[in-house]
């Protein structure tokens, strides 16, 4: 790390699990920490911190002095954010969207927002290349895409009497996956296969609560298994996921999908959408089509496999490029 580098920080609001606790682990958190340390390896001065709310910014950043504060996600008021341009006018300020504009569309005070950032001069980043031109009729927006710690992946093992399928992330209407409950039963049944379908069972958001109902009436009816994880710890979510015969995530939107990011670094087989900005096409299938789901499904394999983690390092490669560029502008 050179001290001559200006320090980017990054800085997350605290999350809260549903008995109050503080939230050990979060997709926007563990994206935001893996470009951290990407930029720590490329020699930059990067730091990621928890805010409790908006108020506790201004303390988070007099302690540490940055020259570019990233706040990831929507979440600080516009009216808080003139307060602390203010109070460190020396300071760039950029707020980084991880969601497509269809997510966007369910924050009430989402465009909003946005509209008054730009007015204030605050800087508006998406992970998004899609939302980051949606958003140009508004003002000029730029792209920071999420960086991703590619390992290299296992040799996937044979699939025995049971067919592990995990289907992980919250559980929201976007997600699509009471389709993809379907196209794994009947994906199971052609192999013969007892299924176990594994999702995530403690982030039930935005209404999600009926998709979940009609998957576990779903499997309960076709003589299949749900079974529900915890929200984990990311290396621990990894030792599972590689227990997995194949992995889907069949969206209707997403900006980037670590769970999809996961699987391809653990080297389990992976069935998404066109929805994932980097996942070649022969691992893609219709959103509303579980035939397409299966059939993607009966593809899946080593070829894939490769294909995939090719794919995500191109993506991951030229996000260093963007990042270590931005941090020089």
């Amino acid at each position: 790390m050179n001290p001559s580098y200006p320090l980017t920080l990054f800085i997350v609001k605290q999350c809260y699990d549903y008995d109050g606790h503080i939230q050990i682990s979060s997709g926007l958190r563990t994206s935001a920490q893996f470009v951290v340390d990407m930029l720590l390896a490329q020699g930059y001065r990067a730091k990621l911190v928890l805010a409790v709310d908006g108020n506790s910014i201004d303390a988070l950043v007099a302690q540490n002095k940055p020259a570019n504060v990233v706040i990831e996600a929507l979440w600080v008021t516009p009216t808080k954010l003139a307060e602390l341009h203010k109070l460190h006018p020396k300071v760039r300020w950029t707020v980084r969207i991880h969601s497509e504009t269809p997510f966007l569309a369910q924050e009430g005070c989402a465009v909003a927002w946005l509209a008054a950032y730009f007015k204030q001069g605050i800087q508006v980043a998406f992970n998004s290349k899609n939302t980051m031109e949606d958003f140009q009729v508004i003002a000029r927006t730029i792209y920071l895409p999420n960086y991703y710690p590619l390992r290299t992946p296992r040799n996937a093992g044979p699939i025995g009497t049971r067919l592990d399928v995990g289907c992980f992330g919250a559980i929201r209407p976007l997600k699509n996956q009471l389709i993809q409950a379907c196209a794994a039963v009947r994906f199971a049944q052609l192999r013969d296969k007892q299924l176990i379908f594994h999702m995530n069972g403690t982030r039930v958001e935005q209404f999600g609560s009926n998709n979940l109902k009609n998957i576990a009436a779903l499997l309960a009816a076709a003589g299949q298994t749900l079974e529900l994880h915890p929200w984990m710890d990311h290396n621990d979510f990894l030792e599972l996921l590689a227990t997995m015969d194949i992995c889907l995530q069949i969206s209707l939107t997403e900006s980037f999908n670590i769970v999809s990011a996961d699987a391809v670094s653990m080297g389990v087989p992976l069935v998404g959408s066109a929805a994932i900005p980097w996942l070649p096409r022969r691992s893609i299938a219709k959103v509303d089509s579980s035939e397409s789901i299966v059939t993607a499904m009966r593809l899946a394999g080593p070829v894939t496999v490769a294909a995939n983690h090719d794919a995500l390092d191109a993506y991951t490669s030229e996000a260093v490029t963007l990042w270590t560029d931005w941090i020089g502008s």
